[in-house]
């Protein structure tokens, strides 16, 4: 009945979250979003009332003090009330210059952060590509990452070349290894896994959806 979708214009203190009512069944009576500093989401916004067709539906939420927050969307009919799943967003303090990188609404915890070279995002490959759902497999002597998820085959060679489903593909930053764990540049093979994905100057956060995909080329 209803989904939580992930969060939009995120900035250094404000968010929109959003939501989506899939199906109505009757009359919804009230619809909107439980947040919170805690996954109990004890605060309520309702967005609107009186609704028969299915839609999308946001709020924005203003000037919020930094930490992390969860949300999850809601709506109720006759019968009772349905709630989306719970995603989560940070806003951070104003000297922290850390990369957060949130997918599908969930942030990513590394064991080894996440670095920047020319402007672009290396993450340790492992922790994304289990994040997109991949198979993920290290040539040794080849030194090369190879990334499988439906129809898209990612191959990484350390310090070299990429290629997506064999095509050989440019790369402004090649994959490397760093305190003996191996980094791949983020957008790149979010992308090529046919990902959106959004840089939040503001917040200092690279935002990774999975479900808004882009058109294969």
């Amino acid at each position: 009945m209803v989904k939580t979708n992930q969060i939009t214009d995120l900035a250094a203190n404000d968010v929109t979250l959003n939501g989506l009512m899939t199906e109505c069944f009757g009359e919804i009576r009230e619809y909107g979003f439980y947040y919170g500093i805690d996954a109990q989401t004890n605060e309520k916004i309702v967005v609107g009332k009186n609704e028969f067709v299915a839609m999308p539906f946001k709020t924005t939420l203003t000037d919020l003090i930094p930490g992390k927050y969860y949300y999850k969307a809601f709506a109720t009919n006759a019968t009772g009330t349905g709630y989306g799943p719970i995603d989560e967003f940070t806003i951070r303090k104003a000297n922290d210059d850390s990369i957060i990188i949130n997918l599908d609404g969930k942030e990513l915890t590394f064991d080894v952060q996440p670095i920047t070279d020319k402007g672009y995002t290396l993450v340790p490959q492992r922790t994304i590509f289990e994040g997109l759902q991949a198979n993920v497999k290290w040539d040794e002597k080849t030194q090369t990452v190879t990334a499988n998820k439906g129809a898209f085959t990612v191959n990484l060679v350390i310090g070299g070349n990429a290629y997506i489903n064999g095509v050989l593909t440019p790369l402004d930053v090649p994959a490397r290894i760093v305190d003996g764990r191996t980094l791949i540049p983020l957008r790149f093979v979010s992308e090529a896994m046919n990902c959106k994905v959004d840089w939040v100057a503001a917040a200092h956060t690279i935002i990774i959806n999975s479900d808004q995909v882009l058109q294969i080329k």
